[in-house]
């Protein structure tokens, strides 16, 4: 959170009146931010420039040909309700983006003024929101992104409800559900178009093994490595430092190497171990980035020391800061090219001051010299003369402004340098980050133009930024990118396939979805990531089971469908003790259970107990477990409806049904997947609770969190879980 202090609403006043104290509060918070640009204005159509990302408000408006026309504004009141909101989530919260929330806020507007024909916001009701989720999936059919700006409306009610800005306060929930991952045709074309290539990962490799001599080929590789050597954000980059090794020992005694690394959407800042068998790659892409970007580190550290000082080079005049230039002077001083028969003064002001007033987004002190060197322009073409009766006109113009070192030095670092200078990202902590002076991707403006086009080098940049990757990795565009560069046609990437495949590898590897989570930097579940195939995950339930018998196949799936008697030894490789004996039978498997020494320690519970065994072949066992699964998918939505209503314990209900559901159709799953043969055994995982931990947790002798770190594999999130009824069939 920043310094600001929070809006607190008023027990006595009306919503109306809350609203106009909200916005009150947010037109006094904006300009304190110190993450937003000096310049910004409560009433601007767009803040994007200023420093809160994503924060225009305006819509185009489309012909019938589908092309951009016009620019459609929020209509008061309501744009200030949007900006308000902004400043909520943006600048009291130090949130990056609103890109989400303010895609929401637009279809929110929509739906109340088609339901109410009014933009009065404090007017939201549950229709209203129900509306623009309609019109959301109208606008974004495909994919996940109503889902999202559904779940951002959510929270955007939520704060209306806190702050009592609604005259009529409700409980909602989105109804859009996630796409589900589909048929495992659509699962296949996922992974194709979401994880590297074979040959662009070996493309890179190549050129990263080549003696590259183009520092943009170097900087891109050296990009890719990293991205590879352990799941990040093409965007974290930028938050690399130049010397970012930590070495801490290792499980087995040695020492491993890991990143100081600093993870976007509010994770911060990690030490990430690096994945074993790329050390040598960081450790060598390290040392061919330091001599590129030394010269850029040292003039950022040089503009952060010297804040009012004009960079020196050869075209500076010797003056003073303050003693007058002329316009030849201040066009060498900005390596402004005079080209053709343009006078500096022209030059000066068409090339510079002109293009430069046009920034929605000034500072208070470049602003003012802006303004000085305008209003004080003559305007006029000349002073006329008279030469022996020949009238003419002699240039020597009556400008008021005095140009000087320290005005342009104010102008020059407006125009160049990036928003967040002398760091090269906004905090989402409040906390401080990676300056440019010890980036290890800092470059100067235009030291990496791979088309010769002519760029001040005034400012420094992030030589791996997002825009550049993504323009080096594809290909067929107008810029040409390394690939087709070096020969290789028709390979591409994009920046994002590498963090899906590190994923992708790390379940491979048979990590908790709660470590791979850390290790990626994110804050919440990331199944999504996950491309195992089908055979893939077959494999992996084999591997896990130790206990699963492959041998009697036959012999044990007859046993089944005649009731004869099975024994442990049918389904497991050892007897308790030596000692066989027959076990029993329940509506959903087989139990190896010892009832003789004690009772069902899970209460009947089989869904949550290691000892359910299903065998793959069982007719009459799956059609249970369907039953089963089509019972607790209605417990699972009344359970949702009754939350959505606030009833006490609705919560508890529904985590509890949510397991039990996916245990069910995990089960339907694996027992009807075709790389199991009949009579294949699936044995059931185990969550770590019985009657015995649950009394000693509840008086205190054990620590329930003990018990779910015992848990043999990681539940599914409730989003997760909306996914997976999409797949069900009622």
């Amino acid at each position: 959170m920043s310094d600001i202090i929070d809006f607190k609403p008023k027990v006595n006043l009306e919503a109306a009146e809350q609203l106009d104290a909200f916005i009150a509060w947010a037109k006094d918070s904006l300009p304190k931010s110190s993450r937003v640009h000096e310049g910004i204005r409560w009433d601007m159509n767009s803040w994007h420039q200023s420093g809160l990302e994503c924060s225009s408000f305006t819509q185009l408006a489309h012909n019938k040909n589908g092309k951009a026309e016009t620019k459609l504004y929020m209509q008061p009141p309501f744009v200030d309700f949007a900006k308000a909101i902004i400043v909520y989530r943006c600048v009291y919260l130090n949130k990056k983006s609103a890109q989400d929330w303010l895609s929401c806020i637009r279809t929110l507007e929509d739906a109340l003024v088609e339901l109410t024909g009014a933009r009065d916001v404090t007017k939201v009701s549950a229709p209203v929101c129900n509306r623009a989720c309609e019109l959301m999936h109208l606008q974004w059919a495909r994919g996940n992104n109503a889902y999202a700006r559904g779940k951002s409306l959510e929270q955007v009610v939520k704060l209306m409800t806190k702050k009592r800005l609604l005259a009529k306060p409700f409980r909602w929930i989105s109804p859009l559900k996630q796409v589900s991952v589909g048929t495992l045709k659509q699962q296949k074309q996922d992974r194709e178009k979401k994880l590297p290539s074979r040959e662009s990962i070996q493309a890179l490799g190549e050129l990263f093994n080549n003696d590259l001599t183009n520092p943009l080929d170097i900087v891109v590789t050296s990009a890719c490595a990293l991205l590879l050597s352990q799941p990040a954000r093409v965007g974290e980059l930028a938050d690399i430092e130049c010397d970012p090794i930590v070495f801490k020992e290792g499980a087995n005694g040695g020492q491993r190497m890991f990143l100081l690394w600093y993870s976007e959407k509010g994770f911060g800042a990690t030490l990430k171990p690096v994945v074993v068998g790329m050390e040598q790659v960081v450790n060598r892409l390290i040392e061919r980035m330091l001599p590129i970007t030394e010269g850029a580190r040292e003039y950022a550290a040089w503009l952060e020391d010297h804040p009012d000082e004009f960079p020196p080079h050869e075209g500076v005049p010797n003056k003073g800061l303050d003693e007058p230039l002329t316009y030849a002077e201040a066009c060498s001083a900005l390596k402004l090219v005079l080209s053709g028969n343009k006078a500096p003064r022209s030059t000066f002001k068409n090339s510079y001051i002109d293009k430069l007033a046009k920034k929605k987004s000034l500072s208070p002190a470049a602003r003012e010299i802006i303004d000085e060197m305008l209003n004080g322009w003559d305007t006029s073409k000349g002073k006329p003369v008279h030469v022996m009766g020949v009238k003419g006109v002699r240039r020597d113009f009556d400008d008021k402004a005095v140009i000087t070192l320290r005005k342009l030095n104010t102008l020059m670092r407006e125009k160049y340098l990036p928003k967040d200078f002398p760091y090269t990202s906004p905090s989402e902590d409040g906390k401080k980050r990676v300056k440019y002076r010890d980036a290890l991707f800092t470059v100067r403006t235009g030291a990496l133009n791979s088309e010769g086009i002519a760029t001040l080098d005034f400012g420094v940049e992030n030589a791996a930024s997002r825009h550049r990757m993504i323009s080096q990795l594809s290909s067929g565009g107008n810029t040409k990118g390394i690939f087709e560069r070096h020969g290789y046609k028709g390979v591409k990437v994009n920046t994002h396939a590498f963090r899906h495949e590190m994923n992708t590898e790390m379940h491979r590897a048979g990590l908790s979805q709660l470590l791979i989570d850390a290790f990626s930097g994110r804050t919440s579940m990331g199944s999504v990531y996950n491309h195992e195939t089908v055979e893939e995950r077959t494999q992996a339930v084999a591997a896990v089971h130790p206990k699963t018998k492959q041998s009697n196949a036959e012999s044990r799936l007859e046993k089944i469908m005649t009731n004869a008697p099975l024994s442990l030894s049918d389904v497991t490789e050892l007897a308790e003790g030596g000692q066989d004996r027959v076990i029993h039978q329940t509506h959903l498997g087989l139990c190896v259970h010892n009832f003789a020494s004690d009772p069902c320690p899970k209460m009947g519970s089989c869904l949550r107990c290691g000892k359910l065994a299903c065998v793959k072949g069982d007719e009459e066992k799956l059609k249970n477990i369907k039953e089963e699964r089509d019972y607790l998918q209605k417990r699972y939505r009344d359970a949702i409806a009754a939350e959505s209503r606030g009833e006490i314990g609705a919560t508890e209900w529904v985590t509890k049904v949510c397991k039990d559901l996916f245990k069910c159709d995990a089960l339907v799953k694996l027992l009807e997947d075709p790389g199991l043969e009949n009579g294949d055994i699936v044995w059931n995982t185990d969550d770590g609770w019985n009657l015995t931990n649950n009394a000693a947790a509840m008086a205190g002798i054990i620590d329930p969190k003990t018990i779910e770190a015992e848990k043999q594999e990681a539940l599914p999130s409730l989003d997760e879980l909306s996914a997976i009824l999409d797949e069900i069939e009622v």
